[in-house]
């Protein structure tokens, strides 16, 4: 009996100080599985976005999810032939003035590509957007919709703010919203995003915080060659133009998947019954 339970208290040893096993969905890898019992995620992202000039209008955004974790090699498979690409629509502007704005509703629309990466400077913005929503047949890998409360100056009602600042011939700004996970989408992927890991200003749960930051001074060639910049870089933009580019982030919480936890609590198992076939032996 001393034996079989020293065997099983080494298997449960085992269990506990197995490797972290990598998480895989929808054909993207995560990283290793952590001991607690949410796993955060962190993507940085390309940006490119519309002008807007006052209120009520819409905005454009759209790029390429460059690191995953800190991993620019996502791929489940490992082959680097994989990418993930978003287009995002701010709509409903308010509040608008040369240094602010606020958006009462936005989607971001994640798709998965298992071919080579687009090269979003190879083309134009429209170009871009159509090509991006045409990757695995149309069909998001997943979908954000804006979240209100997101503190602050913010009208409980916006779900993305931003902030600008011109210097000179150079329009800087920032972005801030809060999003929950929804569909459309892969069902694992819906499920795992889904955490509930970030509270508003009203200590409300969401999934996801995205934060950016953008100018005027690097822009697409397509762009500028196609007359959709024009003005971007003297002040006499039109709205709808595509003067922005620049950089995003992307955080929360993650489900663990029961696959992971199963596959740890495997090895507890198999110490088990190895241990029982050993006493009746």
């Amino acid at each position: 009996m001393n034996k079989t339970i020293t065997t099983l208290l080494a298997a449960i040893g085992i269990a506990a100080s197995a490797p972290a096993s990598a998480i895989v969905v929808g054909g993207v890898d995560f990283g290793a599985l952590g001991a607690a019992p949410t796993n955060i995620h962190l993507e940085t992202a390309t940006l490119a976005q519309t002008l807007i000039t006052g209120n009520g209008q819409n905005a454009t955004a759209y790029g390429y999810i460059t690191t995953l974790n800190g991993d620019n090699t996502y791929c489940a498979d490992g082959s680097g032939n994989c990418g993930l690409f978003y287009v995002a629509h701010f709509n409903d502007s308010q509040n608008f003035s040369s240094s602010y704005v606020e958006f009462t509703s936005a989607t971001v629309s994640v798709f998965f590509s298992n071919s080579s990466p687009i090269n979003l400077l190879s083309q134009d913005s429209p170009t871009n957007i159509a090509t991006i929503q045409a990757l695995n047949g149309g069909n998001p890998w997943v979908t954000l919709a804006g979240h209100g409360n997101l503190g602050g100056i913010a009208d409980p009602l916006a779900v993305v703010n931003g902030g600008g600042v011109l210097t000179g011939a150079t329009a800087s700004g920032t972005g801030f919203g809060l999003f929950d996970v929804t569909g459309p989408g892969e069902a694992a992927v819906i499920s795992y995003l889904d955490a509930n890991g970030v509270l508003d200003a009203a200590g409300n749960p969401t999934d996801i915080v995205l934060t950016s930051s953008f100018n005027n001074r690097v822009l697409n060639p397509f762009d500028q060659l196609h007359g959709l910049a024009n003005g971007c870089q003297n002040g006499t933009a039109q709205a709808g133009a595509w003067c922005f580019q620049g950089t995003a982030n992307l955080r929360g919480d993650t489900q663990i998947p029961e696959p992971g936890i199963l596959g740890l609590v495997g090895i507890g198992l198999l110490g088990l019954g190895t241990a029982v076939r050993r006493r009746k032996a």
